[in-house]
């Protein structure tokens, strides 16, 4: 059986890789947009240039993760608490016509897919649709997605 410290963990971690990964990306390219080789030859040399942008959208994304690291990081405890319903910190089972599978209701950090003990958990933050659909459900609560197909929730940590 799962258990939510251990997603939430694997969360930080991943996050906190994501953000190492991001963070030399960004320095990287920003070396390369100042460095003597990428100075424009002529006026329809944009390789600097594009360099530049490269570097500015790294970064953007290292401070979208450190931003995400931070509010995990600050609000663990809450989200480590047992829930009742689908709640911001629910980590829950839901069956999606014939599939079961694992959501993480998290604040920050949505889209990312966790594999613990070789059970796929995917972390769904309050913007996501699904999430809107399973708002205060509790384990037998039925629901029904976007696209029309039905589902409900086996249970909630």
């Amino acid at each position: 059986m799962l258990e939510k410290s251990q997603v939430i963990d694997a969360l930080i971690e991943k996050l906190r890789t994501e953000l190492v990964a991001a963070d030399h990306a960004s320095r990287d390219a920003a070396a390369y947009a100042t460095d003597e080789e990428s100075r424009a030859e002529s006026k329809w040399d944009t390789q600097g240039l594009e360099a530049s942008y490269l570097a500015a959208g790294q970064a953007g994304q290292a401070k979208q993760l450190a931003e995400a690291l931070s509010i995990l990081q600050g609000q663990r405890s809450d989200l480590a608490r047992p829930c009742s319903s689908v709640q911001r910190g629910a980590l829950v089972q839901c069956k999606l016509g014939r599939a079961t599978e694992w959501f993480f209701f998290a604040p920050s950090g949505g889209g990312e897919t966790l594999t613990l003990d070789g059970t796929e958990v995917t972390v769904i933050t309050a913007d996501s649709p699904l999430a809107h659909r399973l708002l205060g459900l509790s384990a037998g609560g039925d629901f029904t997605l976007p696209n029309g197909a039905p589902g409900s929730v086996l249970a909630v940590l």
